[in-house]
């Protein structure tokens, strides 16, 4: 069987390959022995492949919310009793959207006609992740699929709270910032403009404040052309090294190593990793398969060479907490609770209580920042306007007092 393959070399460029395999697990191996980090690996000439390749925007036109509802509603359902076409039917009939009507309707006539549900759900890899397919193949299997869309309900709501807690942490000081700009910017273009014209006309002496503000402003004015193509082409770099492989391996390293946003960003993504494999393993999914599906919910590189290395070390009968402890990305205290509960024949439990303690702990740090941040961006403020009103004021308080 083939594969088509994305890796990372040493040195950060990003190699595509197509390679002889008989599964995932196998490419894989092959790539690391050939010192790859594998991103991606799809069958060759495959349905799944072609809906990576051209996936559809917004989740092919279905809200994160959708499909939160759409896993509460199903398990609810199966809960109650219901068997699995009718309770589709159910969640068809109730849905006032087109596009999830539409959804839920492909998936129940693929039930109906001898298929499994996770089948239905693998083909709209634009709306399934694989760590969904996987739990709901596990839960049929096991006859426990009311458990696994428990299970489902739980890491999507997690995931999406995560999401809104950082959104909203976010969203205040970036209004502050903006309002900064918003302020800075009528100030030199409008204010100061005017009191220059006014010491102008008067033929007054000007502090070296006040001489630096309205040079400032008349650069700014100037030369707005080059300043605004200056932002334009920041945002463009920025864009340029989220997207080009080897400069985001950098950004990603220079992230982790950053004094405390280093340490956020390295929790929350842990905290992810940590809730996939929760997850699926109370879903009664293999480990080895556990850690090779959390690796398609990474984007940062240096987490998704540590999930490699856990699934080599687990794959040669090593161990998960030793792996996360010698890798200098997870904090001793957690890898030792790791492998305690992996020494116990209690992964599961250890890993859904670390990473609930870990999203606990996040929030807290996330809303301490906040608690820093805001204060700061209004001091800044303050102090601007104050010196724009002593650079400003000063000039007139001397011609009231030679006037007097």
């Amino acid at each position: 069987m083939q594969f088509n393959c994305q890796a990372i070399a040493p040195d950060g460029r990003l190699v595509t390959d197509r390679i002889d395999a008989n599964s995932p697990a196998d490419a894989a191996d092959i790539l690391r022995n050939k010192n790859l980090t594998p991103l991606r690996l799809d069958p060759a000439n495959s349905n799944q492949n072609a809906s990576h390749t051209q996936r559809p925007t917004a989740r092919g036109g279905v809200r994160s919310a959708d499909l939160v509802l759409f896993t509460q509603q199903l398990k609810m359902l199966l809960d109650a009793g219901s068997a699995l076409v009718p309770a589709l039917e159910a969640i068809e009939q109730q849905t006032a959207k087109p596009r999830v009507r539409n959804l839920v309707q492909n998936i129940r006539l693929h039930v109906e006609q001898g298929g499994t549900l996770a089948d239905a759900f693998n083909d709209r890899p634009d709306v399934f992740k694989p760590v969904f397919c996987t739990m709901v193949a596990a839960g049929e299997a096991t006859a426990s699929l009311p458990q696994a869309f428990d299970r489902l309900n739980e890491l999507t709501i997690r995931q999406r709270k995560t999401r809104k807690t950082i959104i909203g942490a976010l969203l205040y000081p970036a209004i502050l910032s903006l309002l900064c700009v918003l302020v800075a910017g009528v100030v030199i273009g409008f204010v100061v403009p005017r009191f220059s014209t006014l010491f102008e006309n008067l033929n007054s002496p000007l502090p070296t404040v006040t001489q630096f503000l309205f040079g400032a402003s008349e650069g700014v004015l100037d030369y707005w052309p080059v300043w605004v193509t200056t932002l334009i082409l920041l945002v463009g770099g920025c864009v340029v090294v989220l997207r080009t492989q080897r400069l985001r391996v950098r950004f990603d390293a220079l992230l982790l190593k950053s004094p405390v946003v280093g340490r956020v960003a390295s929790r929350l993504v842990f905290a992810r990793v940590l809730r996939i494999w929760a997850a699926m393993l109370r879903c009664h999914v293999p480990l080895l398969e556990t850690i090779q599906h959390s690796r398609t919910a990474l984007t940062n590189v240096a987490f998704i060479r540590l999930v490699d290395d856990v699934e080599e070390a687990v794959a040669g009968g090593g161990s998960i907490g030793r792996t996360l402890g010698d890798s200098g990305l997870v904090e001793p205290v957690i890898a030792s609770a790791i492998r305690t509960g992996e020494e116990n024949g209690r992964l599961s439990e250890a890993v859904g209580f670390i990473s609930n303690w870990i999203d606990n702990d996040n929030a807290q740090l996330i809303a301490g920042l906040t608690r820093v941040i805001e204060p700061a961006l209004l001091a800044t403020m303050g102090v601007f306007v104050g010196l724009v009103a002593m650079s400003l004021f000063i000039p007139l308080f001397d011609l009231a007092t030679a006037g007097g």
